[in-house]
């Protein structure tokens, strides 16, 4: 009887977090990999030692020409239609992690924001950006001194560093 209470609730949870999920107007169709609070098994980082690289991508879903990794965002969509740098690098980064790790097509990314998801074609040209970028992001580690972009307030604002920055804003 416990056993057949269990198997009921386990269904229940699973419609609940299949519902929930749908309603995102992600691809439902076969969820790979996921790393947020739901019904489905987190996942350990991927790696890369090939570009040493590390992440957790949202989710990883099944689609027609391979898979794609998907970022859930909890802001608005920027207005311009196109992401924000920040987000496009890290689905880039994301995308190249699943092209490695699984050996499998990438062909593109979603962006998802609270009131739209941005489809991000994953090019040879963004893959190439992400490479130089990547580059450069480990030069600048290695430097004594790294400067920050501080263009904008609300980034240092909200910046675990601010405290000990010479250059905030705030």
């Amino acid at each position: 009887m416990l056993f057949l209470f269990a198997l009921i609730a386990a269904a229940f949870v699973w419609l609940l977090g299949s519902g929930l999920f749908a309603r995102t107007g992600l691809p439902t169709r076969r969820i790979l990999y996921a790393d947020v609070g739901s019904t489905f098994p987190q996942r350990a980082p991927l790696i890369s030692r090939r570009y040493r690289l590390s992440g957790k991508p949202d989710y990883v879903v099944r689609v027609k020409d391979g898979v794609a990794p998907v970022e859930l965002k909890s802001s608005r969509s920027p207005s311009s239609g196109r992401p924000y740098e920040g987000h496009l690098f890290q689905l880039a980064a994301y995308c190249l992690l699943v092209e490695d790790v699984c050996r499998v097509s990438v062909p593109y990314g979603l962006i998802r924001y609270e009131d739209r998801s941005i489809r991000v074609d994953y090019t040879p040209s963004l893959r190439a950006s992400l490479l130089v970028l990547l580059d450069e992001m480990r030069t600048a580690r290695r430097d004594e001194e790294c400067h920050i972009n501080h263009s904008q307030p609300s980034k240092c604002r909200s910046c675990g560093f601010r405290s000990g920055c010479g250059e905030s804003l705030i």
